[in-house]
């Protein structure tokens, strides 16, 4: 598979040319496409390609935002009337053409990224509005939370996250996440599934930072729809991973509950990188209870410095019937992976029964 930067092929950056020059006719598609993958294009990356092609079309349209603002627009008409669907990710560089031109004029660039945000999200280019306008951008924000468009609402989640993932950082809000929980409590039951999921991966960012505010915030939610149960369930997943107690109880997992029976095995103690580890769990209840289960286990992955630093995986969650025995294999692999560095040494598994570690083994991981 390709990497996503490679998305801008020579064929797409001439296709972009050639809906810019329907808009300016100054603008030559051959010429922009050279601008484009002009050195070192080769060797950018997808956030640096993104950053190239904002760059270009800002040379090519210079000026205040309040002038280019018209032609981003009759752009995005052009694209849709070519079949180019709304939440396209590859358009993502329209919001940076906004972040070059538009930082010194606040009401233009909250114009423009209002139309861009459904064309091509703007959740990473609002932020440094943040920084530089943190008061109007947050009123801005509340706003956007009572919009007409699905898209927009999400951008006042997304977009205000104390940890956006590739976002940059506001220490104004990681420092006082609960600054945006009045637009959570608007949108956290929206009729749209994907402004819910925003507000669900925003509260799981709070709750690393102050696992208190959501679950306050969760409580008393439960019950209204099972879709917002799952919003909710989402916003506290890294809570449940943890195996916090009050989280838990929310989905009525006993956190004292023991098996009757238990048996944990792994098929062998040594794995090389490229390999999985495969490991076995039978447990049983007991001939009285009905137990709601939740089922997880822990790598310990061997680290660079000799310490461990710990992933849970899930294993399914269950009803466990009277008398009922269960028999789970699981396969963990060690494929290389881009996100994930694998050290040779002593690695541990773990299982967690309802939030709890129950029992553990150690392995060893060998280079391939």
């Amino acid at each position: 598979m390709d990497p996503l930067k490679e998305m801008y092929s020579r064929e797409w950056v001439m296709n972009l040319g050639n809906h810019l020059n329907v808009v300016d006719p100054n603008i030559k598609p051959l010429e922009f496409q050279k601008q484009v993958f002009s050195s070192p294009w080769k060797e950018m990356e997808l956030k640096e390609r993104i950053n190239r092609l904002a760059e270009v079309v800002v040379q090519n349209w210079q000026g205040p935002i309040s002038e280019i603002y018209p032609n981003i627009l009759t752009l995005i008409d052009s694209l849709r009337n070519q079949g180019v669907s709304d939440f396209n990710f590859p358009y993502i560089f329209l919001n940076d053409i906004v972040t070059k031109s538009g930082l010194s004029d606040f009401q233009i660039s909250m114009k423009a990224f209002e139309k861009i945000t459904v064309f091509s999200s703007s959740e990473f280019a609002i932020r440094f509005f943040y920084k530089e306008h943190f008061d109007k951008t947050l009123k801005q924000m509340f706003l956007w939370s009572k919009h007409k468009d699905p898209m927009v609402r999400r951008l006042a989640s997304e977009g205000s996250r104390p940890m956006l993932p590739w976002g940059i950082g506001i220490p104004e809000i990681k420092k006082n996440p609960e600054i945006h929980l009045p637009i959570l409590e608007s949108l956290w039951d929206d009729r749209n599934e994907i402004v819910r999921r925003s507000v669900a991966n925003h509260l799981n960012d709070i709750s690393k930072l102050n696992p208190d505010l959501v679950l306050k915030f969760c409580n008393h939610k439960f019950g209204k729809t099972p879709e917002l149960d799952k919003t909710l369930k989402h916003s506290l997943r890294t809570l449940l991973k943890k195996g916090n107690a009050q989280a838990l109880g929310f989905f009525s997992y006993n956190t004292k509950w023991k098996p009757q029976k238990f048996k944990f095995s792994l098929s062998k103690k040594e794995v090389e990188v490229g390999n999985a580890l495969e490991f076995k769990i039978v447990l049983s209840q007991n001939s009285k209870d009905r137990t709601k289960l939740r089922l997880e286990y822990k790598i310990g992955f061997r680290l660079s410095n000799g310490n461990h630093g710990f992933k849970v995986f899930q294993l399914g969650e269950r009803m466990l019937l009277p008398s009922e025995t269960i028999e789970i294999t699981k396969k963990h692999s060690f494929a290389p992976i881009t996100t994930r560095v694998y050290y040779p040494g002593t690695h541990t598994v773990s299982i967690l029964l309802n939030g709890n570690e129950y029992d553990m083994r150690k392995f060893e991981l060998k280079r391939g």
